[in-house]
């Protein structure tokens, strides 16, 4: 690797983050603004040749990223902080994992273990402090040699810390005083998590929804944030992304004379009922209770596995499909790659579905970017379940709520309704215009285009604040405050 300029550790640790950091440009733009910058890309994908091809540069060298499993002290540790948060109740969201939670029997003495941190380490339970004892008393040698090997002057990761294969890297940056960023990339982060998010110096995120809950739920101070947008989505604001809507219908195998109705799918652990979802779109097809015809695309989630809908693919008006790009297990079990294609699909998979049907997810929002009504799905299977397993408790959840109670979804409680629901929206695609519109400005918070330019700015502030580089010239400074 050339160069003898400061070094950067930017972390990767699956195929979502690639689309978020790499693929969106940030990673680019950052050595073009610096010449002498060196990057140590972290990944569990470079151990996928497709993937370390396409990253190859004189100033990027590739790191694989091992899995991560906190054990013994940590783990212990890590225990104390969880029962401390989950007991505090800080939103709707975390009453709901700690039931589920006992329900399972995936954490117990709660109160008790609340107790002991508060006793042992006071600074356990509070938000500013939480990860403190452990960033002292912890280590990993591999994380330690791999900055014993760059120095880098900063490390940049995808989330802070709920990924658990970064948390190495962040325990060492903490312990050595090196400046951490967090290029946040889900909205529900803050809300809902069995455990808290870490501090790092600097964390950006899409919205002031966002920026609201890390102060007021994680100890960050407003000046440690900054608002961004979401850079996967930039896509969806740029011109000539959207091919014609018979191009599309061929490309997936669908009938361009047909309405489209797409169900997003949701791995089992968190739905395990798609296939019954599927079951009454057909009978309701077959019943003919749309006024037009109608075709079923089924998107398979990157985490769900294609093989539960084997059953549906010779089925006629039900197209099945997992549009990603197959690579290496991460740590965290996922194995596809999120790349600038995948994303351009689901761009023209949203502007050219007729009614989107999904399970309280961020489709909700990329849906309501192209104006494409939504319904939510909030029941179970032939029986429903009881609340801490049923879809129900996701409309309860803090960061959805913020959906529904702008009217941009219709919810479906009962099977009937989700059939009525599609139907009403077939017949009158205007109808929760309003709401779409209220949910885009509230989450994307910029319609530009230009989230990762922004992401790309602040990541080079911070660098120049550690390295003593001149700061670069900003593009798009007329974009870092709030659009609306």
């Amino acid at each position: 690797m050339s160069g003898g300029g400061p070094t950067v550790i930017v972390s990767v640790p699956h195929g979502g983050a690639a689309g978020n950091i790499l693929r969106t440009g940030v990673v680019s733009r950052v050595l073009e603004s610096f010449p002498t910058v060196r990057v140590v890309l972290v990944s569990p994908l470079v151990r996928d040749a497709g993937f370390a091809k396409e990253f190859t540069h004189p100033r990027i060298v590739l790191e694989d990223l091992p899995a991560h499993r906190p054990m013994g002290l940590e783990a212990r540790l890590m225990a104390l902080v969880q029962a401390a948060y989950l007991d505090s109740g800080v939103t709707e969201s975390v009453k709901i994992r700690r039931a589920e939670a006992l329900e399972k029997g995936s954490v117990r003495w709660v109160k008790a273990k609340k107790l002991i941190a508060s006793i042992v380490s006071p600074s356990l339970v509070r938000p500013a402090t939480r990860y403190d004892l452990s960033d002292r008393l912890v280590s990993h040698p591999w994380a330690e040699e791999l900055f014993d090997r760059y120095r880098p002057s900063m490390l940049v990761v995808s989330n802070p810390g709920l990924i658990l294969s970064e948390v190495p890297m962040l325990r060492v940056a903490a312990r050595r005083r090196i400046r951490s960023v967090a290029v946040d990339p889900s909205w529900d982060n803050f809300t809902n998590k069995l455990i808290p998010v870490r501090r790092v110096n600097r964390l950006i995120v899409w919205n002031d929804l966002m920026k609201e809950q890390a102060v007021a739920l994680h100890g960050y101070q407003p000046d440690e944030l900054r608002l961004a947008g979401t850079p996967q989505w930039d896509l969806y604001f740029t011109p000539g992304v959207l091919v014609p809507r018979e191009a599309f219908m061929r490309q997936v195998g669908a009938d361009p004379a047909k309405k489209l109705v797409t169900l997003t799918t949701s791995p089992a652990e968190l739905y395990p009922h798609c296939d019954h979802v599927i079951h009454t779109l057909l009978a309701a097809q077959a019943a003919n209770r749309w006024s037009q015809p109608t075709q079923i695309l089924v998107r398979v989630h990157p985490r769900d596995d294609r093989a539960r809908y084997a059953a549906f693919d010779r089925v006629p008006g039900v197209i099945i499909e997992k549009p990603f790009r197959q690579t290496v297990r991460a740590g965290d079990g996922m194995a596809v790659d999120v790349t600038a294609d995948s994303q351009r699909h689901l761009a023209n998979t949203m502007a050219h579905s007729d009614v989107v049907v999904q399970v309280a997810s961020t489709i909700a929002i990329e849906a309501s970017i192209f104006d494409t009504p939504v319904v939510n799905i909030s029941f179970d299977g032939d029986t429903p379940s009881p609340f801490v397993r049923s879809a129900r408790r996701y409309t309860e959840f803090t960061h959805f709520v913020n959906i529904l109670k702008r009217g941009a979804v219709r919810d479906a409680r009962t099977p009937e309704a989700m059939v009525t629901h599609i139907a009403g929206y077939l017949d009158n695609p205007s109808l929760d215009r309003e709401g779409r519109r209220q949910v885009v400005l509230d989450q994307c918070q910029f319609l530009d285009g230009r989230a990762a330019e922004r992401v790309a700015t602040f990541v080079s502030e911070a660098l120049s604040e550690v390295a003593g580089l001149p700061v670069p010239a900003t593009p798009c400074v007329e974009s870092l405050v709030s659009s609306h």
